[in-house]
């Protein structure tokens, strides 16, 4: 390069102050670049009889184009909560629909409600589903994002309450360290229905949460030991307890990024208990009744005589961990114990008890049929344990069916269930799934009439076990489908209906 002609260059003064300016207006789109102008939307489905609900936020109704914002989010079941979407801050439309046919494309779906609602920069509105899903309502809630400035040592987190149990009571909600009691708890607020509480700040520790009546300072529900280890965003909603085991009361836990249940420590649990276990040669003693002992270090509890394809009665225990025993009523002998069944705080459940037949290989060589007559030469049997969990799912729009298979063949060990409405064919339903033996799948259907066809594999060929109607409305209720053999059908094998 020639310097010396670099340095006899010489430049207009306003050139420079021209630059000057340019510098400056580009600094200015930059800095308005980084100025967060979006906001968050976060769904909250509340409604205890609601299917998924999917939420559509939509910029203008009437517009088309694709530069108009528009999207419909993935349903959110009851109890479930949506991850924060951030879109560009200003006034949108939103739609609360449900799915009631197969498509889940926006113009499809069934409309619950619709409105507007404004997304505000550095804020997030929360948008809360309540009451029955026949008649909701939507509750939006702006929740503004906390400068944490002061906050200098990062060691505080904030937390928000709002109270969704009843319209007509307010809360009185408590909090102690993990290591105290309700003697040393410090109150930290009553609070009223619906109302989001202001934010309050607390040191980032273990805490045990308490509420209790407003009048007389009765502990009405006392929650597990909660750690808060980051300094962001909490939301505490108390709402009521679905289940049955003592307290009227539920919270849940809303972070930034996750919601956690948590039940009354002190609730109890239920369950009980189905016996699938068929008579067989090898258990000459057993005439399809039996009894059921459950027992811990705290307590013993033993169920009435339950026979072959029933239910025993539902007992209400203690929550922890139990030693199962099943006894034959007729003779006193033990069939078999030590069966571990676990009943956390207000769980449901149903265990289920079957015969496993298994061939023995007496000389380890792999055949099991040494004098080659195409018979196994020897089996051995074990009784078995299936724990399911209940459905306590009350919505009106769609159920849970949850398949139970104890159908025993040499030929297959897994069957499919199709469910095929009135213009389908099993080729073309959607509806199917797979359940092996000893276990159980679940499956959500919509309200609608389904012909239900249990097929098994064997071989190249395809053989329909059993078939049954199955209606369900608005009326109907999560159920087991109990698959196993039947010598007094025609095919062998039956489905048993039963409420979980």
């Amino acid at each position: 390069m020639n310097l010396d002609k670099r340095s006899n260059l010489s430049v207009n003064p306003w050139f420079y102050a021209a630059f000057f300016v340019m510098v400056l207006m580009l600094s200015a789109c930059g800095s308005s670049d980084d100025d967060d102008s979006t906001g968050d939307i976060r769904f909250y489905n509340l409604s205890p009889n609601a299917p998924a609900i999917y939420l559509t936020i939509d910029e203008d109704l009437d517009d088309e184009d694709d530069d108009a914002y528009e999207k419909t989010y993935t349903g959110i079941e009851f109890l479930s909560l949506s991850s924060a979407t951030s879109i560009e801050n200003g006034d949108y439309f939103y739609e609360i629909a449900f799915q009631n046919d197969d498509s889940t494309s926006r113009d499809d779906l069934e409309i619950l409600l619709e409105g507007s609602l404004n997304v505000v920069k550095e804020s997030t509105q929360l948008l809360v589903l309540n009451g029955d899903v026949s008649s909701p309502e939507l509750l939006i809630y702006n929740v503004p994002t906390i400068d944490d400035d002061d906050d200098a040592d990062d060691d505080l987190f904030n937390l928000q309450v709002l109270n969704m149990f009843a319209s007509d009571q307010n809360v009185a909600m408590y909090m102690s360290k993990d290591d105290e009691t309700f003697n040393e708890a410090v109150f930290v607020g009553e609070f009223s229905y619906q109302t989001l509480s202001d934010n309050q700040k607390f040191d980032q520790e273990t805490y045990i949460f308490y509420l209790a009546d407003v009048d007389t300072n009765e502990v009405l529900f006392e929650s597990d030991e909660i750690t808060f280890s980051y300094a962001t965003q909490y939301i505490i909603t108390v709402r009521a307890n679905i289940t049955e085991g003592g307290s009227p009361y539920t919270i849940d836990l809303i972070s930034t990024s996750s919601i956690t249940e948590y039940i009354d420590i002190n609730s109890q649990s239920t369950f009980k208990a189905y016996n699938a276990i068929k008579t067989h040669e090898l258990l000459p003693e057993y005439q399809g009744d039996v009894t059921l002992t459950l027992e811990n270090l705290a307590s013993t509890a033993t169920t009435s005589v339950f026979s072959y394809g029933s239910f025993s009665e539902e007992l209400v225990q203690e929550s922890g961990d139990y030693s199962v025993m099943i006894t034959n009523p007729d003779t006193g002998n033990v069939m078999i114990e030590n069966h571990l069944l676990t009943l956390p705080e207000d769980s449901d459940k149903t265990i289920f008890f079957y015969i496993q037949e298994d061939s023995v290989d007496a000389d380890g060589d792999g055949d099991i049929d040494e004098n080659n007559d195409g018979q196994i030469d020897e089996i051995e049997i074990t009784i078995q344990s299936l724990v399911v969990d209940n459905s306590n799912d009350s919505s009106i729009y769609d159920h849970k069916m949850t398949s139970v298979n104890f159908i025993d063949s040499d030929d297959f060990s897994l069957v499919r269930l199709y469910y095929v409405k009135n213009s389908e064919l099993i080729d073309t339903t959607s509806n199917e799934q797979s359940v092996s033996y000893g276990d159980s799948s679940t499956i959500t259907l919509l309200n609608n009439t389904y012909i239900v066809y249990v097929v098994a594999q064997d071989d190249s060929s395809e053989l329909i076990l059993t078939s049954f109607e199955l209606i369900l409305d608005e009326d109907s209720v999560p159920q087991y489908i109990i698959l196993e053999n039947d010598d007094s059908t025609a095919t062998g094998y039956r489905a048993t209906l039963a409420d979980q």
